[in-house]
C-alpha cells in the first residue's frame, strides 16, 4: 500500500501567495474616502481574513503530525526522565544537607579553638598552636572518579504576601488593565488608553 507523500512547507506557502496574489496587491496601500472605497475595503478584509485562516490551517495541519510525534515522544519519555530528576533532586537535597552540616561542625571547631585559646592567655599559658580541625574541609568544588562537582551558594524564593511586595517588583498585568478598560474605567494613572476599531468579517453562508 503506497503512501501518501506529505505537502511540502514551501510549495503550500508558495501555492497560497500565487492564488491570493491580486489579494495581496490590493492590500498594500488601502485608502478608504468614500463609501464605495469603504465597500470595497470591507469586502478586501472579508477576503484577507478568509485568506488568513486558510493559510492557518494549512500550516496547522502540516504541523499537527510533528506536534503529534513530539507529545508521543515526551509522554515516552517521561516516566524515564521522571525517575532521573527526582533522583536529581534528592541527591542534591542530600549532599546540600550534608554540606550544611560540616559547615556547621566547622564553625563549632573554630569557636571551641578560640575559647581554649582565650582560656589559655587568661590562665598565662602558652597558646599553642591550634591542631586542624577535625571535620572535612568543606570545598567549593570536588573532585570524583566521574568527574567534578560545584557548589554555590543561592537562594530560594518564595511570595508569601503578594500584598506587602514593593511595587517597583511588582510587574502590570495587560489583561487585568484590559478587564477593568472594558468595565468602563478609561483613566488609570501609568497607562495610555486609546479607543480603537475592531472589525469582525464574516463571509457569506454558501458563497
Amino acid at each position: 500500500m503506497s503512501q501518501v507523500k506529505p505537502q511540502d512547507p514551501r510549495t503550500a506557502v508558495q501555492a497560497l501567495e500565487s492564488r491570493q496574489e491580486p489579494l495581496l496587491r490590493w492590500l498594500r496601500n488601502p485608502t478608504v474616502t468614500s463609501p464605495d472605497e469603504q465597500r470595497n475595503a470591507e469586502n478586501l478584509l472579508i477576503a484577507a481574513r478568509h485568506a488568513l485562516k486558510e493559510a492557518t490551517d494549512t500550516r496547522m495541519a502540516l504541523t499537527r503530525p510533528l506536534d503529534d510525534s513530539k507529545a508521543r515522544i515526551i509522554l515516552l519519555f517521561k516516566p524515564y526522565t521522571g525517575q532521573l530528576e527526582e533522583g536529581i533532586a534528592a541527591l542534591n537535597g542530600a549532599l546540600s544537607t550534608y554540606r550544611r552540616h560540616l559547615q556547621e561542625l566547622q564553625l563549632a571547631e573554630q569557636h571551641r579553638a578560640m575559647e581554649e585559646a582565650a582560656q589559655a592567655l587568661a590562665d598565662g599559658e602558652v597558646v599553642e598552636p591550634v591542631d586542624a580541625l577535625d571535620v572535612p574541609d568543606v570545598k567549593a568544588t570536588s573532585r570524583t572518579d566521574m568527574g567534578t562537582v560545584t557548589y554555590r551558594e543561592d537562594w530560594d524564593v518564595q511570595i508569601v504576601d503578594a500584598a506587602l511586595v514593593p511595587r517597583d517588583l511588582c510587574e502590570p498585568s495587560l489583561p487585568r488593565i484590559r478587564a477593568r478598560v472594558k468595565s468602563g474605567v478609561t483613566t488609570i494613572p501609568g497607562v495610555l488608553i486609546t479607543r480603537r476599531t475592531i472589525s469582525i468579517a464574516r463571509t457569506q453562508k454558501g458563497g
